[in-house]
């Protein structure tokens, strides 16, 4: 099935399956089959990590890796929340988005189902069916993708699962920014148990939006609201009773915004 695959791709694409492997993520900006708006690097500068399948509708092996990965994601998401997405794009621009829709209920799969993903594959390699991508970070860096001569296997999985726990473990391991002129960010304590303090230097005042999430990206409490002055700034503010454990802290500022871990730890 894998040769079958590879060679209709490739005839159908006039690619070669010899094509060296890209390290960076191709950008889309498209519609899903639902009528939402996706854009990739906007996703990818928010800190989060992309998973893309490129699938065949009569590629047997597609559906195997479907439910890899379905089975994968369950563990990254208790974890990460909303920091990963994921995708099931048609390998051709000629199917559509009833045929792919069909296809993802069929199979139960969570992802976001877009019709049209030829464009890609040919960018990835135009290798056999599926084709998987996994891309994050600012750097828009491909962390994964699919061998071009070595069919897929539910074992890949394995060092997919572990490339996006580095990634996101890594970014979130302090405060993450993105551009809005906001710096110097901090927290203290961390752990902390009843109260939190937060500082930052703003590089011109702005109205400053600070929220408390859980692991799943909801939001739990509404630290702030209101105008900060341009320089440095700081307040402590009281936790929620919550259980012990992994949150995050979000502040959004002059059009630019900053996630952190906070671990919290009751007494």
């Amino acid at each position: 099935m894998k040769t079958i695959c590879t060679l209709l791709l490739a005839s159908i694409l006039g690619l070669t399956v010899a094509k060296a492997q890209v390290t960076t993520a191709m950008d889309f900006k498209m519609n899903d089959c639902n009528g939402n708006m996706h854009h990739l690097f906007s996703q990818l500068d928010s800190g989060n990590v992309a998973i893309m399948e490129f699938f065949m509708l009569s590629c047997t092996p597609c559906i195997v890796a479907g439910d890899a990965l379905e089975g994968m994601l369950l563990p990254l998401r208790t974890k990460y929340g909303n920091k990963i997405r994921y995708y099931q794009f048609g390998f051709t621009n000629s199917y559509t988005c009833a045929q792919i829709t069909n296809w993802v209920n069929t199979h139960s799969y969570t992802s976001v189902p877009i019709d049209s993903g030829g464009v890609q594959v040919a960018y990835y390699g135009g290798m056999g069916m599926p084709t998987i991508a996994v891309v994050a970070g600012k750097d828009h860096k491909v962390l994964w993708l699919t061998d071009q001569n070595i069919a897929f296997h539910p074992s890949d999985t394995t060092a997919i699962s572990n490339v996006i726990s580095h990634f996101l473990d890594s970014t979130f391991a302090g405060i993450q920014t993105i551009a809005g002129g906001i710096s110097n960010i901090s927290t203290y304590p961390n752990p902390a148990s009843d109260k939190l303090t937060v500082s930052l230097t703003a590089e011109k005042s702005g109205l400053l939006d600070l929220s408390l999430l859980s692991i799943e990206g909801k939001k739990i409490a509404e630290f702030l609201n209101e105008k900060v002055s341009a320089g440095s700034w700081n307040k402590t503010f009281s936790l929620p009773e919550l259980e012990s454990g992994l949150y995050f802290l979000r502040g959004e500022m002059n059009e630019g915004s900053f996630t952190g871990k906070i671990t919290i730890q009751k007494k």
